[in-house]
């Protein structure tokens, strides 16, 4: 998307490296980084340089490509390679896109295609999460659409949560899509953006991404939504997703579930926007998605400051589970489901 007028994608390959945007630096510094390795790759998807579910899973195809590139010179080539995939599909373990992205990569390596067709395939998998991203804006608007019509075209107030725009995956994002296709019919619209305690995504790149389209937006404190939708100042909650089972049941950003919460209490429709590579048809509910427990200095500091006792104890959970049946609907690329359909995408 837009960067003082020059539109970027937020990462490309390039003269046999990858570029990306770190995500560390925004939303102060704008930093192009090159990774020429997967060990630079799998660190920056560890240490959240890049992040987002469906970005995560076209750096790991990319990861999956340089590492067979790499292993071609060693002479433990097959030991290095199953060694780095190992430690790419630890590196981020809720998020079903990085899973999904090697294993395709790494068949089309052991189906023994030439070097050439394998980046080809990356270069696919990357191509259609855009175009996936697309169609998510494509279809999402459309309820944005019937909410605009409703009010007698008066303005709309989204609320999202995390960051789950261009930024998150290549381009247009998935919870962002329809709200920048809202943009381009000249809908008048307005985004609550909660600041996503403790590594404050929301606040720092939902916002950043929003300032620099031209959307309107307000960032809140976390525990402000129940607030807002309790004073009708929210008319949808559209969000993303790392993982999705089979029945609807939702891995997202810890602080997604209590929004469900606030929004089935509420009557706000609650929509989870994601891509169908973010379905894991494998499992049958969230009890089986794991939840990952991350560093717990980002909890204990901001920046460098510490903000709570030393000695106190700190569990950083990164994500939580919004049961199905909170859920009005999932925008996908192939269009709107309720919670009871999604089984059905698999056949």
């Amino acid at each position: 998307m837009k960067f003082e007028g020059k539109r970027y994608h937020s990462l490309w390959y390039e003269n046999e490296k990858l570029k990306i945007i770190d995500q560390k630096a925004l939303p102060f510094d704008f930093r192009v980084v090159e990774l020429a390795t997967s060990k630079e790759i799998i660190n920056a998807i560890k240490d959240m340089s890049l992040r987002g579910a469906p970005l995560i899973g076209v750096a790991a195809a990319y990861a999956t490509f340089f590492a067979y590139r790499e292993s071609l010179t060693k002479s433990d080539s097959h030991y290095y390679y199953e060694t780095v995939i190992s430690k790419l599909k630890r590196s981020r373990p809720t998020a079903v896109n990085l899973q999904w992205a090697v294993n395709q990569i790494d068949n089309a390596i052991k189906m023994g295609l030439e070097i050439d067709r394998i980046l080809s395939f990356v270069k696919n998998i990357e191509n259609n999460e855009i175009s996936c991203c697309k169609m998510i804006g494509d279809n999402g608007v459309l309820l944005l659409k019937d909410i605009y019509n409703i009010k007698a075209h008066k303005q709309i107030n989204i609320l999202t949560h995390c960051n789950a725009g261009w930024l998150a995956t290549v381009d247009y994002g998935t919870a962002s899509a329809p709200v920048f296709r809202a943009r381009d019919n000249e809908m008048d619209i307005h985004v609550w953006i909660g600041e996503t305690r403790p590594r404050n995504q929301g606040g720092k790149l939902t916002a950043w991404e929003y300032f620099h389209e031209n959307i309107q937006h307000t960032v809140v404190a976390d525990n402000s939504v129940g607030l807002l939708m309790r004073k009708k100042l929210v008319d949808i909650v559209i969000v993303g997703a790392d993982r999705i089972a089979r029945n609807g049941d939702t891995a997202n950003k810890i602080g997604t579930y209590l929004r469900a919460l606030a929004a089935k209490d509420n009557n706000v429709p609650f929509y989870i926007a994601a891509p169908m590579s973010t379905i894991d048809f494998s499992i049958k509910t969230g009890d089986s998605i794991k939840i990952e427990e991350r560093d717990e200095n980002e909890v204990r500091y901001i920046g460098e400051t510490p903000i709570i006792h030393e000695l106190s104890p700190v569990i950083n959970h990164a994500f939580d589970i919004t049961p199905a049946e909170l859920i009005t609907g999932f925008i996908t690329e192939r269009g709107v489901y309720k919670p009871q359909d999604i089984k059905r995408l698999a056949l």
